[in-house]
């Protein structure tokens, strides 16, 4: 059953490209396929079987699993030039690299902060080369940044020297702003779908720090703004349990993700499968943008999906094991 009301949008400009995408949606791994899959008897067994899809000229037999790794990565780069092509719009495209920028400035500020490169551990998928990133960190030009980045290192800085050098705030902080500019679209479908994750990021968060006795201490700095449910409504209730959460969740799409407050794994597993439903909500109901963005996001699932089943497939997981991490 769909939770999400239909959202129905008209855009001329994008008839061709909703063509190439339609053609590539049908070629999207299908959950009895995802199945198939696990079933595979080894990894080499496991990438003969993707010979037929688009991750085929990624991967070859006898690869070790960081050439596996490197493959994936490969085929998450193109997706986004594709994509990047057809979407012709750069403040779209700019919210859809956002979380990677955000992430690469994080590592490379706690990089410099303590005098360690970290570069290795960045993205590739933001806007901005990872290369010209290390140049602006290493001269401190951080003028040359967009603004949205910038602000967020001012505020990682502010908060990690004004908390004693604590790392995790300096992370707080960056992320508060990152919450701001991924809800910033024009675009109504890529504005709710980060509200929805925002919404999810921050259930998890509290059950975290109820988890570690650290609630009262940390909600204010972890919680992100911007979600359906405010950050302010969530402090407002004062939570001192999980029991207690239910006041704030219920009547809503997330009610139902309670169920397993006390098993994390598979709180996050329903709660990403409640974002793959959003996306899907859209596939047939929009000739704009909007099913170019549910594409990217749903192959980015999918590469996740392939990516638990290399890993378990490498440590000899058990198949059910495997298939309960799947988000299908």
């Amino acid at each position: 059953m769909n939770r999400f009301e239909a959202l129905r949008v008209l855009n001329l400009k994008y008839t061709y490209a909703l063509g190439l995408i339609r053609a590539k949606e049908v070629k999207l791994i299908s959950k009895k396929r995802f199945e198939e899959l696990v079933s595979s008897k080894d990894v080499n067994e496991l990438i003969a079987a993707l010979h037929d899809t688009d991750y085929a000229s990624y991967l070859r037999v006898g690869s070790g699993y960081e050439e596996i790794e490197e493959g994936l990565q490969k085929a998450r780069i193109e997706l986004y030039r594709e994509v990047e092509k057809l979407v012709d719009d750069p403040e779209i495209m700019k919210i859809l690299r956002a979380k990677f920028d955000f992430h690469n400035i994080t590592v490379l500020l706690k990089g410099r902060i303590a005098d360690k490169d970290f570069s290795d551990k960045c993205s590739p998928l933001g806007s901005i080369p990872i290369v010209e990133l290390e140049e602006i960190f290493k001269e401190e030009k951080y003028r040359e940044l967009p603004f949205y980045l910038r602000e967020a290192i001012d505020h990682g800085v502010e908060a990690y020297y004004s908390s004693n050098h604590n790392p995790q705030r300096l992370s707080f902080a960056i992320d508060s702003v990152m919450a701001i500019t991924l809800t910033s679209s024009k675009n109504e479908f890529l504005n709710n779908y980060y509200k929805l994750w925002i919404d999810l990021v921050n259930l998890k968060t509290i059950l975290r720090l109820l988890f570690v006795k650290r609630y009262q201490e940390l909600v204010s700095f972890a919680l992100l703004c911007c979600g359906n449910i405010s950050k302010e409504e969530i402090e407002k209730l004062k939570i001192e349990n999980s029991d207690s959460l239910l006041s704030l969740y219920k009547g809503t799409i997330y009610e139902f993700l309670l169920e397993w407050k006390d098993s994390f794994p598979i709180l996050e597993r329903e709660g990403e499968k409640l974002l793959i439903s959003y996306l899907r909500s859209i596939a047939f109901e929009s000739i704009g943008v909007e099913p170019i963005i549910s594409y990217l996001l749903l192959r980015e699932n999918e590469i996740k999906n392939l990516r638990i089943i290399f890993i378990g497939k490498a440590n000899g997981v058990e198949e059910e094991l495997i298939k309960e991490r799947l988000i299908i």
